[in-house]
């Protein structure tokens, strides 16, 4: 398991991706209207739109990479923790479940999808 990418959930993306990329100087290596990506390592950081509404963006998100997204999940089921939905292939190309941490953080781990 590897952290893959650090997601800060904004309302507002400008006022942040002006910080992160013209103050602080990081590359943006992806831009779409809801979601940024700068190369800062070897965990990328990510701004993320957040949802007024949608409880699980806001604050701060992890996306660790892992091998097996089902086997983890029956892993942490065994150690009595249960995701906030079922294990979903997504169409950027990975199979993720997410979990909330005890700080009320979205925590996330996706198994890349054979192309």
């Amino acid at each position: 398991m590897k952290l893959g990418f650090v997601i800060l959930f904004a309302r507002e993306l400008g006022p942040v991706l002006a910080f992160y990329k013209d103050t602080v100087g990081f590359h943006a290596t992806a831009e779409y209207p809801d979601w940024v990506e700068f190369d800062s390592g070897p965990a990328r950081l990510a701004l993320h739109r957040a949802s007024p509404e949608d409880a699980e963006t806001r604050g701060l998100g992890l996306f660790f990479t892992v091998d097996n997204v089902d086997a983890l999940v029956r892993r942490l089921a065994e150690r009595g923790l249960e995701p906030q939905a079922p294990p979903v292939d997504q169409d950027f190309g990975f199979r993720t479940v997410a979990y909330t941490d005890p700080l009320g953080n979205r925590v996330e781990f996706g198994e890349p999808l054979a192309p």
